[in-house]
């Protein structure tokens, strides 16, 4: 691993943490996120998986349109990195 990779993956997980932390001070039934990426093709590459406590808490965001307001705060620290509509995913 590069220097400029080892400074984007550090930059990656300390800006996710902190989204991470933010919605889950917004919405109750948010637990974790997590990603993976090829710090090569970073653009390409970064997926990230958000999950909540159960399916009935996922359900109440999706009624509640929480789920685009979830992406966007991921989206916006992350700017650089140009995300693709498709690489942020939902679950329980």
């Amino acid at each position: 691993m590069t220097k400029t990779e080892k400074l984007l993956d550090k930059a990656l997980r300390n800006t996710l943490t902190i989204a991470c932390e933010n919605i889950k001070d917004k919405h109750a039934g948010f637990s974790y996120l997590t990603h993976t990426v090829n710090l090569k093709k970073p653009s390409n590459s970064l997926h990230i998986s958000c999950f909540f406590i159960d399916e009935l808490a996922l359900l109440e965001a999706n009624n509640e349109q929480q789920l685009p307001l979830i992406e966007a705060q991921i989206k916006q620290p992350l700017a650089l990195i140009n995300i693709k509509p498709q690489a942020i995913n939902f679950s329980s």
